[in-house]
Parts: C-alpha cells; sequence; structure tokens
C-alpha cells in the first residue's frame, strides 16, 4: 500500500452535539511512524484548518514526538495530543508535560483501561492532563464513583470505543462527558416508532417531487403544510447554502433550481431538525453532507461525463443510506414510506451495481479500509493520490456546513 488516508472520528457531547475531533491515520500503528505520518498529512495534504473546521482534534503521539519541536506545529488552540498507554511515565515525561502545558499546551490520555495498575502507573502525570479518553471494551466495570474520582482531579472523562446505544445509555449515567464511538452510525430501533407531522409531511412532498407532479400542485402541497415550507425556506436562505439572493417562496425555490434539488434539500431539512431545539450541530447531518460529496464526487471521478440523472441517483443513494438513523425504525420500513425503486434498494443492502459499489467505497473510506479501497481503485485504474483531494474536499464541505448551522 503506497499511500495512507485520515480518518476522524466525532466525539460529541450528552445530547449528541458535536465537540471534538479524534484524528487518525491508515498507516500502520508502528511507533513513530504512524504518528510522523499522520502529522505529515495534516499538515502536506489536508491542513489542520481544512480537516478540523472550527473543532478542535485530538492527535495520538507517542514518546518519541511527545519531546521533539514538531509538537509546536500546529496552533495550540486547535489540537489536543493524546498520550498513548504504553508512554513510559517517568520523572522526565512529568517534568516535560508541566513545563508544556504552562505554555498553553493541551494534553489527553488516550483510550486509557481504567485498573488499579494504571491508575496507579498515570496519576502521576494527571495533574498535566486535561482529558482522560477511557476505552470502554477494557473498563465495563468502571463505577459511577471511579468516573468521580477521575473528575475530581480536574480531568475531563471521555468514553470511547462505545459501540451501541446501551452502552452509551451506561456511560452517561456513570457520568463520562463525552461519547465516541461506532454508536453514532448505529440505528436506535425504538419499539413504538411514529412519524412527527413534519416528518409525515416531508415524505408526501418528497414522494410528489419524485412522481413528477405539474409545480401549481406542488406549490399547493407546500402551501397545505405552510411550517415545512417555513422551515424549509428559512433553511434554504441560510449561510449553509450562500444563494446570491434569498428566496421568498417554493415556487421561487422550484423556479431557480429545479425538483432534484429541492428534494434533496428536503431531506437535508429533516436531518438538520433532528437536533431539535439545542441548535448544536450533530455528526448525523455532517454525516449525510460527507457521504453525498463523497458519493458524487467518486462518480464524477470515474465518469467525468456523469448526467445529472446520474449524480442525482449517486446523491440520493448516499442520503438514503443513513435516513433510517433519523426515524428510529428498520431501513426497509423507511424506504417503503418513500416508494424507492428495487435496484436502489438493492445497491443499499446488498451493495448491488454500480452505485451499491459507490457507496461501498465510502464505506470503506469512512472505517479507513484500505483492502477494500486499494480493490476500488484497482478495479477503475484510479492512482491513490486522487482520494487526498477527494477526502479533503467533502471535509471542507461538512464544515462549511458545521459553521453555518451554528
Amino acid at each position: 500500500m503506497g499511500s495512507s488516508y485520515i480518518g476522524r472520528q466525532p466525539i460529541v457531547n450528552e445530547r449528541g452535539a458535536l465537540f471534538a475531533y479524534d484524528l487518525f491515520s491508515s498507516a500502520q500503528k508502528d511507533g513513530e511512524h504512524a504518528t510522523a505520518t499522520l502529522i505529515n498529512d495534516l499538515q502536506s495534504a489536508f491542513g489542520i484548518d481544512q480537516i478540523l473546521g472550527k473543532r478542535v482534534g485530538f492527535i495520538r503521539i507517542d514518546d518519541a514526538f511527545i519531546f521533539h519541536d514538531l509538537l509546536g506545529l500546529f496552533p495550540k488552540e486547535r489540537v489536543i495530543y493524546a498520550l498513548l498507554e504504553e508512554n513510559v511515565v517517568d520523572n522526565a515525561l512529568c517534568e516535560h508535560l508541566k513545563k508544556l502545558k504552562v505554555q498553553g499546551y493541551r494534553f489527553a490520555l488516550n483510550d486509557f483501561a481504567y485498573t488499579p495498575e494504571n491508575i496507579e502507573k498515570f496519576s502521576p502525570i494527571f495533574p498535566y492532563l486535561e482529558f482522560v479518553k477511557v476505552d470502554i471494551t477494557r473498563s465495563r466495570r468502571i463505577k459511577q464513583e471511579d468516573v468521580e474520582e477521575l473528575k475530581k482531579q480536574g480531568l475531563i472523562v471521555i468514553g470511547a470505543k462505545i459501540e451501541s446505544h446501551d452502552i452509551h445509555a451506561e456511560c452517561v449515567a456513570k457520568g463520562f462527558t463525552y461519547f465516541q464511538g461506532y454508536f453514532i452510525s448505529k440505528p436506535k430501533i425504538l419499539e413504538n416508532p411514529s412519524f412527527s407531522i413534519d416528518q409525515e409531511a416531508v415524505i408526501q412532498l418528497w414522494n410528489m417531487l419524485q412522481c413528477e407532479a405539474d409545480i401549481d400542485q406542488l406549490v399547493k402541497a407546500f402551501e397545505l403544510n405552510h411550517m415545512v415550507s417555513l422551515k424549509l425556506i428559512r433553511f434554504i436562505n441560510s449561510a449553509v447554502f450562500s444563494l446570491p439572493n434569498p428566496v421568498s417562496s417554493v415556487r421561487h425555490v422550484l423556479t431557480l433550481v429545479g425538483r432534484e434539488p429541492l428534494a434533496h434539500w428536503i431531506m437535508l431539512l429533516m436531518f438538520s431538525e433532528s437536533q431539535g431545539s439545542n441548535q448544536n450541530t450533530i455528526p448525523l447531518m455532517l454525516m449525510v453532507v460527507n457521504r453525498t460529496e463523497l458519493m458524487t464526487q467518486l462518480l464524477e471521478l470515474i465518469n467525468p461525463n456523469a448526467t445529472k440523472s446520474q449524480k442525482a441517483t449517486a446523491y440520493f443513494v448516499g442520503m438514503l443510506s443513513l435516513i433510517h438513523l433519523l426515524f428510529h425504525i428498520p431501513h426497509r420500513e423507511v424506504l417503503k414510506r418513500l416508494n424507492v425503486a428495487p435496484e436502489i434498494e438493492r445497491a443499499l443492502f446488498e451493495g448491488d451495481g454500480f452505485y451499491g459499489e459507490l457507496l461501498g467505497m465510502v464505506r470503506a473510506i469512512e472505517m479507513l479500509d484500505t483492502e477494500s479501497i486499494e480493490r476500488f481503485l484497482q478495479k477503475h485504474s484510479l492512482k491513490h493520490e486522487v482520494l487526498e483531494p477527494l477526502i479533503a474536499s467533502a471535509m471542507e464541505k461538512v464544515n462549511q456546513f458545521d459553521e453555518a448551522m451554528g
């Protein structure tokens, strides 16, 4: 494998609002090389602002790097350096961290297993740390009083490697402040789910847009759903879309951009509405933006002459791949409400056809599955170098949404 890729995983608060990103590289985790590769990619191929937007980032560092002058490469307010559990804790490290903390550097302990041995080992550096990331897979016995004890030492406690909503709920009950793990991208199925009035209206309107209803019928349907229309116009006029002139009506939107973008936008509206009243960006909205961007950009990379219809389908598949996370019901049930074509269902569930292949590649990029990435690149005769700007461009688009959503 001749190239490495940067990934970022969201760290969220109890309400699910985005706090920071954990940054990692697909490079082999072989001590100094892994840290050096990540730092090099952040500095050259991507740039810290491009990958983080307005957020802070956790960067894992090894023994060698912490004593290196390269620590000052990035603005102190943008990064939190996460020490590895394998790091040697001695007087030299304690004195160095003490000095760096005074200079404004921020530190965390990365993927820490909560055991008596580790508490004894790392307690000398606790005064110089701001965060401790507790590896939940190796700390299932941690109690609420243990979390409180860490907090008493001035540490902000992050639950890491949380793989299910049940474990997330346990961590909330135990007093963790922030949370990280793949539970964010997993559906939370409710026993008696129901669609809100707005969601029902959006689904009805979306179906009308897909069924080629004439413009007067569409405008009338939107007018009957007054609140959805108001929210949609406010959403389209927000900084997210940066339109040169504000739109004043649904008819204006339809004549300005057409049906397809409007169908996309009402779905995006639904994702943005899922953040409720706290007005903080949630990762789900940003995951949708990232996935749809990667889908359409990969399509254009393979087929520079792709039609508008093909681009719309790629975008649509990317969005539908996450839509069940909004409704808390099985994925196929949501798609049934949306009257999705069988070939799109096969792309989503079996990875069938070209769009299924694109979606598989997007998921591989999200998970930094280098073997799957390599197979895709070879099949389509693409070089590794084409992916870096593509991934960076998608991240930049996500950051723009994050900034605009406040």
